[in-house]
């Protein structure tokens, strides 16, 4: 079988590494081709992008195949995040408010703005779909596909963002 695209974020990872992975490489094979990025792998916590639980570095890539392939059984890139923690504190302020959750590292901002917007504060989805996550004190607005657990230091296993409006109308 064909090598698979690998994608691995994490909070000390200034930008996502890319590699590839054979489907008989363990995690821990995969991540030694990373090693002078990433450090120790045996130190790291290796999750799925949106898994709730680590992988452990035995997991055999083809293991992973059913999660890299779409609808059409085109083979997609495998998405990992590597850190230390295993749950990152998530703050969301709006309108006053503040909501908090833990989150597995792996969880992608699209699904904390969906749990921020739609569950914790209520709103529609049109208001929903208007309104974007800030990491607080900065004008840095992350992609939905960012990992919460790229925006921590690595040390720090938390994140305060607030939920505003995706364009600002001045005048």
């Amino acid at each position: 079988m064909k090598s698979i695209d690998v994608f691995i974020q994490g909070g000390e990872i200034a930008e996502i590494l890319v590699g590839q992975a054979a489907p008989i490489h363990s995690i821990a094979e995969l991540l030694a081709n990373f090693e002078p990025s990433l450090g120790n792998p045996e130190e790291l916590l290796v999750f799925v992008e949106d898994a709730h639980a680590p992988l452990g570095l035995e997991t055999i890539v083809e293991e992973l195949l059913p999660l890299c392939t779409d609808e059409d059984a085109i083979l997609i890139p495998l998405k990992l995040h590597v850190t230390r923690c295993r749950h990152v504190e998530v703050s969301v302020r709006f309108n006053g408010e503040v909501a908090k959750r833990k989150f597995p590292p792996s969880a992608t901002i699209g699904r904390v703005h969906h749990w921020a917007a739609r569950r914790k504060f209520g709103l529609s989805p049109r208001d929903a779909a208007e309104h974007v996550l800030e990491i607080r004190g900065t004008q840095k607005r992350p992609d939905r596909d960012v990992h919460i657990g790229a925006l921590t230091s690595g040390k720090a296993c938390s994140v305060e963002l607030d939920l505003v409006p995706r364009k600002r109308v001045e005048g």
